[in-house]
């Protein structure tokens, strides 16, 4: 009898949680974005600055500089950019449509030239369409440890944010998960927990401060390890780009 009460207790709770469940995409985020923004991105041995070069009313113009994690220790990022990124190995621009998430232009400073990127080989794009869904508090990964049987009173695991970097601590986060689509890459069907700010004023909280990907080697990790408004490109726009 019991054990038919905790069942029918647990049904209840997962079908609750499902019913209440909250969704959204990337994209959709992506509206909050503003000019200047900036996101710097570590992945594997390299690190990746996204700047929001231009914000439209359909679109979103960003600005990618990749370096590997060798050449940038204690690296200023704005005087950096303001230097024209020595030591960076790729330098691009390009524009997405809010709409779809489909990527209209782009084009590399590196190889000085205009390329279209597959769907299907498009990391971003993926991502920004993927549905996701938030994880209920009580499913968090906490803090520490916690005797069995006890009540689980641990604070809900949170990452790091460093703004203009100095680190900014306390910084409350939600939590969701997605899965990749089934598409025979690395990826396929791979489980991804994404951490985003709750505080949309202070941070540009539209890109995952902490992203892994569950099932891989290692959980596969992308984390922000530094960030801020107002950064400035010595590139030129996109249109100036097309009437060269």
């Amino acid at each position: 009898m019991f054990n038919k009460i905790f069942m029918f207790c647990l049904i209840f709770s997962a079908w609750t949680i499902a019913l209440t469940a909250e969704t959204f995409t990337l994209r959709d985020n992506l509206q909050e974005a503003q000019t200047g923004d900036y996101l710097v991105i570590a992945a594997g041995k390299t690190n990746s600055l996204m700047h929001i070069y231009d914000k439209r009313d359909q679109s979103v113009i960003i600005e990618e500089i990749v370096i590997p994690d060798t050449k940038c220790s204690q690296l200023n990022w704005r005087e950096w950019v303001a230097q024209n990124a020595p030591g960076n190995t790729s330098w691009v621009l390009y524009e997405i449509d809010l709409n779809s998430g489909q990527m209209i232009r782009y084009y590399s400073f590196t190889k000085e030239g205009w390329f279209e990127i597959p769907e299907a080989d498009n990391f971003l794009f993926k991502l920004l369409n993927l549905t996701l869904t938030k994880i209920p508090d009580q499913l968090r990964k906490r803090i520490g440890t916690t005797s069995f049987g006890a009540i689980d009173r641990r604070p809900a695991w949170q990452p790091r944010v460093v703004l203009d970097g100095k680190i900014i601590r306390n910084v409350p986060f939600t939590a969701w998960r997605t899965q990749w689509p089934k598409d025979n890459s690395d990826l396929s069907g791979k489980n991804i927990e994404i951490y985003l700010p709750q505080d949309h004023q202070l941070y540009p909280a539209y890109f995952p401060y902490w992203l892994q990907i569950n099932g891989m080697i290692g959980k596969a990790k992308i984390r922000v390890i530094d960030s801020g408004r107002s950064l400035h490109s010595p590139k030129p726009s996109l249109d100036t780009l097309s009437t060269r």
